[in-house]
């Protein structure tokens, strides 16, 4: 893979397709991966040009001891966007990718033609999603763990999860990437290398991307949410408060849309990027 270092980070990136840009911008503790294995890169690619990368802290890409806001990230991304002379590109940001890709559209909105966001939670909004903390992919996570003897607590804590799988013995480690299976084995060894940073407690930061912030995004965007997410409230908010924003579910989903339902969420984000993209 290609690299190339912007604000003072190397990012990992790939690149296929020709035509308009897009960026896709994965969560935190995930990687540009999980875009490849649900194909999306490639149904994508037919009809645009289109880029992934591994955010710092992330998959191949440098891992620095901090700096994982939602700001940082955005400025990282308005930076790869100038490396890699990029148009104002369409990005398609799913959980924090989202956040960070809402925040480059208030920000940095010359690289920005519009955003596609998938399940996302804004700690701006926080004040609309009293069950954050408890969101079912959590709890998920909560029950595989204590498998291996391990508690998480019931809300939603990083900081808590990277520290508690950088101190799991081997022998506990082997029993989990066991059951996480080839794809999540992958995911599982990234999590205790950002318990060396400050990502845990950074990106659940509003770091200035305020609900004020959000209302005044002037670019397009598409909310896709999941049936069964917890964020449905957030859905609905963006949909009333944001100039130009559609919302949509995607059907037997419940945060991670391109696996629960891989046909219904690429088919959506294939035609909203088609509708923007005119």
């Amino acid at each position: 893979m290609p690299e190339v270092e912007v604000n003072g980070t190397r990012l990992f990136y790939q690149q296929a397709g020709e035509g308009p840009d897009v960026v896709m911008v994965h969560a935190v503790t995930s990687n540009q991966a999980v875009w490849v294995l649900s194909g999306l890169p490639d149904a994508l690619a037919t009809d645009f040009r289109v880029t992934t990368y591994d955010m710092r802290g992330h998959g191949a890409s440098a891992r620095p001891p901090r700096g994982y806001t939602s700001a940082v990230m955005a400025e990282d991304f308005r930076q790869l966007h100038a490396a890699l002379g990029l148009k104002p590109a369409l990005l398609v940001g799913h959980s924090f990718g989202g956040v960070v890709s809402m925040h480059a559209a208030a920000f940095a909105p010359e690289c920005v033609a519009g955003v596609l966001l998938s399940d996302s939670f804004f700690p701006g909004l926080k004040h609309i999603e009293p069950n954050f903390g408890k969101m079912t992919i959590w709890n998920d996570l909560r029950e595989t763990f204590a498998q291996v003897g391990v508690e998480l607590g019931d809300t939603v804590d990083f900081a808590r999860l990277f520290r508690e799988t950088a101190a799991l013995a081997p022998d506990k480690l082997k029993q989990l990437e066991d059951i996480y299976g080839v794809f999540g084995r992958g995911w599982l060894r990234q999590l205790p290398k950002l318990a060396e940073t400050t990502c845990g407690e950074e990106v659940l930061t509003e770091a200035g991307l305020t609900a004020e912030v959000l209302a005044g995004i002037s670019r397009p965007v598409v909310a896709l949410y999941d049936e069964f997410s917890p964020f449905l409230a957030t859905s609905r908010w963006l949909e009333q408060h944001l100039p130009r924003c559609v919302a949509e579910i995607i059907p037997a989903a419940k945060h991670l849309a391109m696996f629960d339902n891989t046909a219904g969420f690429t088919e959506a984000v294939q035609r909203h990027l088609k509708r923007l993209a005119v």
